[in-house]
């Protein structure tokens, strides 16, 4: 359990600490496109403000130098042109590029193209340019062309250097907590193992007493006779001694290791146990009936199965209705690789219970705790625990009258 419950914990640590960094990327690579974005803006309307050209003072608002990092020097890192489309044609009358006449026209030629008046152009591979297009009274239209090439690839070497770095962290992290992880959970392990202690020596403990009770019973009963009062004080010895053992098997149930499994005939045990219980419905007026495939054998815990389905048999002998049906089964599973055990009853009161509930330990659905019955809780509880500690799964459902709890293992 606590070895699932450190794996858990560190690729869960390792989750959240990628989702932060994942974050963190992001928001940097949108901050960074958003800083190009406006510089670029900035200077494009400078330029096209100008007539086209860069003007001979610059003056830039104290938020863009702070918040943009523009200053007057960056103008003279500005590389640009600037074209004039009228009806004479394309004439470049700016010239700040250093690029080949024939790209020049091209690029030129799709700014010019597009239906907005700003925006990105990408040559794949080459340059990225940002253009922003302002008409003129008498129909000319102004083209302002400005590489950013240099600003994107500032921001992808940062993002890649970043995003190294960021690996290394996660890397560094996963390596440091799984070498303090066991110290990180050991407090849950030395809590979990005195609770064992403690619930195996209250064990022992009680069964003295209880003892002694049920030897002063049975005397009485020797001398008196029989009564109402001694039948009782039996049937809560019985539930106190059943419920001690529960206990124990749960402590027992973290025991259960991959050494444990073995070979063991589970048509034998099913049809075994199924028969240990056959005297006890039919006294008390329920149908017990089987439907067990032979020669069907899994890898698991013979005493922990066996205890399983003890436990789901018990359970439908005491919750089956007044001359109800018991039906117990056992078949090869279908779906995946070996055995689905199935034990249902016909339970009219279960019609509007919360089945999910039945696993959580000391459910009781009578509340008031005074029903003679075991209870729910703690057997079915332990059951599903024993379960999911051979890889198994345990599922209820409901449906016409009749309750059903499988075992897929």
């Amino acid at each position: 359990m606590f070895k699932k419950l450190q794996r858990k914990f560190i690729w869960g640590s390792a989750l959240v600490l990628l989702l932060v960094i994942t974050t963190v990327t992001g928001i940097v690579y949108w901050i960074t496109t958003e800083v190009i974005n406006r510089q670029t803006d900035v200077l494009l309307n400078m330029i096209i403000d100008n007539g086209g050209d860069l003007p001979e003072r610059f003056e830039f608002d104290p938020s863009q130098e702070r918040f943009l990092a523009l200053k007057d020097e960056s103008v003279y890192e500005t590389r640009f042109l600037t074209a004039v489309k009228g009806d004479s044609g394309v004439n470049i009358t700016v010239t700040r590029i250093a690029m080949p006449q024939n790209e020049m026209n091209s690029i030129i030629n799709r700014a010019f193209e597009e239906n907005y008046n700003n925006g990105r152009i990408d040559i794949e591979g080459k340059r990225i340019f940002r253009f922003v297009k302002k008409s003129s009274e008498d129909g000319s239209v102004t083209l302002v062309l400005l590489d950013s090439t240099s600003r994107y690839a500032m921001q992808r070497l940062t993002m890649t250097y970043m995003s190294g770095i960021w690996l290394l962290v996660l890397i560094l992290y996963v390596i440091v907590i799984l070498a303090f992880s066991k110290k990180l959970i050991r407090p849950f392990v030395e809590n979990d193992e005195r609770q064992k202690r403690f619930i195996t020596n209250a064990s022992h403990e009680l069964k003295t007493p209880l003892a002694v009770i049920s030897a002063n019973t049975d005397m009485t009963e020797v001398l008196s006779g029989k009564t109402e009062w001694t039948d009782s004080t039996h049937r809560q010895i019985t539930r106190l001694n059943t419920l001690i053992e529960d206990l124990v098997v749960l402590t027992r149930a973290d025991e259960i290791k991959e050494a444990d499994m073995t070979d063991v005939d589970i048509s034998a045990i099913v049809s075994e146990t199924a028969e240990s219980f056959r005297s006890v419905s039919e006294s008390s007026g329920k149908t017990l009936s089987t439907q067990i495939a032979t020669d069907l054998s899994i890898k698991c815990d013979k005493r922990s199965i066996q205890h399983v389905v003890s436990v789901l048999i018990d359970n439908a002998v005491k919750y089956c209705d007044d001359n109800g049906d018991i039906l117990v089964s056992l078949e090869k599973n279908s779906y995946r690789k070996g055995v689905r055990i199935s034990v249902s009853n016909t339970y009219a009161e279960g019609k509007n219970a919360d089945t999910e509930k039945f696993f959580e330990r000391f459910y009781r659905k009578d509340e008031s705790h005074n029903s003679e019955k075991a209870g729910f809780g703690i057997g079915l509880s332990m059951a599903k625990e024993i379960v999911e500690r051979m890889k198994g799964k345990m599922k209820v459902s409901y449906s016409g009258n009749t309750i059903s709890f499988s075992v897929d293992i």
